[in-house]
C-alpha cells in the first residue's frame, strides 16, 4: 500500500506485479518549503539540469548516503530513520530510499518531512522523498556498521586465536576462546573516563 499526502492518489503508478502482499510500503512526503523568514533569502532553485550557484547548496549529484547524512544535520529519531535507509535512485524531484522492514516504527510523516526538508536545504531545490519499507537491496548505513563492527570482532578473535600466550594457555590448561566474550576496546577507554 501506498501513503501519499493530500490526495496524491492520482499521481500513484499502478503496482507491479500480481499485487500479492510482498509489495514494499511506500510513504512521500511533500516537498518541503522554507519557513517565512528563510524563504525571503533562499536562492531560487535551480533549473533542471543546472548546478546551484557557487557558494550556496550543493549541486545533485548522486550521494554517498552514508556520507550524506552527516551533512545534512539530523539529529535523533530522524537522523535515525535516514541512517537506517539506503538511497535508490532520483526521479525528477523525487528521492527514492529504501527503509530497512526492521526499523519501519521509525517511519512517521514528521520524520519523512524532516528528511525531506534537510535535503531540500542540502541541494537547494524542492524534493519529495518516498520510502518503500521492506528489505533493502542496497547496505544502509546501520547496517554498514554492523558489519563492519562484526568484521572487526571476527579479526580480532582470529588474532587472538592465533596468539603465542593464547595458545599456551590453551594448551596448559585445555582453555578455550569464548568467541562471544570477545569485545573491541577501541572507544572503551573514553567511556571509562566519562
Amino acid at each position: 500500500r501506498a501513503f501519499r499526502p493530500d490526495g496524491d492518489a492520482s499521481r500513484a503508478a499502478a503496482p507491479a506485479g500480481n499485487g500479492a502482499a510482498t509489495r514494499p510500503q511506500t510513504r512521500a512526503a511533500r516537498p518541503a518549503t522554507a519557513a517565512p523568514s528563510a524563504r525571503k533569502t533562499a536562492p531560487a532553485a535551480p533549473a533542471a539540469g543546472q548546478a546551484s550557484p557557487p557558494g550556496s547548496a550543493a549541486a545533485w549529484q548522486e550521494p554517498d548516503w552514508d556520507k550524506l547524512i552527516p551533512a545534512l544535520g539530523l539529529r535523533g529519531a530522524n537522523r535515525l530513520l535516514a541512517a537506517n535507509c539506503a538511497f535508490l535512485r532520483r526521479e525528477r524531484n523525487i528521492v527514492y530510499l529504501a527503509l530497512d522492514g526492521r526499523s519501519d516504527s521509525l517511519l512517521t510523516r514528521a520524520r519523512l518531512d524532516a528528511l525531506a526538508e534537510a535535503l531540500c536545504r542540502h541541494y537547494g531545490e524542492k524534493l519529495r522523498v518516498e520510502i518503500e519499507v521492506g528489505k533493502t537491496q542496497r547496505e544502509t548505513p546501520v547496517q554498514k556498521e554492523k558489519r563492519l563492527e562484526a568484521e572487526e570482532r571476527e579479526a580480532a578473535r582470529a588474532g587472538l586465536e592465533a596468539d603465542p600466550n593464547v595458545r599456551a594457555l590453551k594448551d596448559m590448561f585445555g582453555a578455550e576462546l569464548v568467541p562471544d566474550s570477545v569485545e573491541l576496546l577501541q572507544d572503551k577507554p573514553q567511556a571509562r573516563q566519562e
